[in-house]
């Protein structure tokens, strides 16, 4: 298992010190936030140190479950042109949101076009050498919308059709409801990465490994009997915690997370 940083977790105006601060923290990789507006001179930072380097696609304002064709063409061309930038610095793997139905009465029209959507997306990772992870999301529990994928069964079955991996955010997996180690266990082997943060049950908080309600206790383990050997990647609010108290939480811990 490797220990990564998602670029958010940095704050708005990183510089190249926090980066080699990281680096020296024991950090093998970055997820840089592609909404960041500093995105592309992070992937620079990260290159210069030798840093391993993913990417979270954008989504704000991009819908891969729409059924208007303009923004999908829109949504498409954006995450293509990040993919493209990604392997301009070697990077390793995208990891993206599946998008939503506009009403939840939508839903299952909308995951055929996300299912033939990925599988085009995956066309363009492919050939640039990057691994596509489908990040879980947040339910709706007000059922206005349906964020895709925001249930365990919904999200198995959109990797297996498309052959693609899955980003597993512990925070997002904590409030639709499932327990971690059986969800790892479902996942087995496309668990292409993790994302590590805690929160209170009720919000997506990003708190540090312990400052929750311990959702995360036992991962490690759980990875580890499933030999799950990717990036576990911090993702930590940078407005509760600066990255002094990320690398301090590190090395007050061995291990990434108990």
């Amino acid at each position: 298992m490797e220990k990564w940083l998602n670029s958010w977790s940095l704050g708005l105006s990183a510089d190249l010190n926090d980066f080699t601060m990281i680096k020296k923290a024991g950090f093998e990789g970055i997820e840089i936030l592609a909404e960041q507006k500093n995105a592309v001179q992070y992937l620079k930072y990260a290159s210069d140190l030798d840093l391993k380097v993913g990417l979270h696609l954008p989504f704000h304002d991009l819908n891969l479950a729409t059924p208007d064709a303009a923004v999908y063409e829109r949504t498409l061309s954006v995450l293509t042109e990040w993919i493209a930038n990604l392997a301009e610095y070697d990077g390793t793997h995208a990891t993206f949101h599946g998008g939503y139905a506009w009403f939840s009465e939508e839903r299952n029209e909308s995951l055929f076009r996300v299912e033939e959507r990925i599988i085009k997306l995956n066309e363009v990772a492919k050939h640039h050498g990057i691994e596509l992870l489908l990040e879980n999301l947040i339910p709706d529990k007000l059922n206005y919308c349906h964020h895709i994928a925001s249930n365990l069964e919904e999200w198995i079955d959109l990797i297996t059709a498309a052959n693609i991996k899955a980003c597993l955010d512990l925070g997002h997996l904590d409030l639709m409801g499932n327990d971690l180690k059986a969800a790892i266990d479902k996942l087995a082997g496309t668990l292409g990465a993790v994302h590590v943060s805690e929160n209170d049950g009720r919000s997506d908080l990003h708190l540090l490994p312990g400052d929750g309600n311990q959702f995360t206790v036992g991962l490690e383990s759980y990875l580890e009997d499933r030999h799950f050997g990717g990036p576990i990647i911090y993702e930590i609010n940078p407005y509760q915690y600066s990255i002094q108290d990320i690398v301090n939480h590190l090395s007050n811990n061995n291990s990434t997370v108990r």
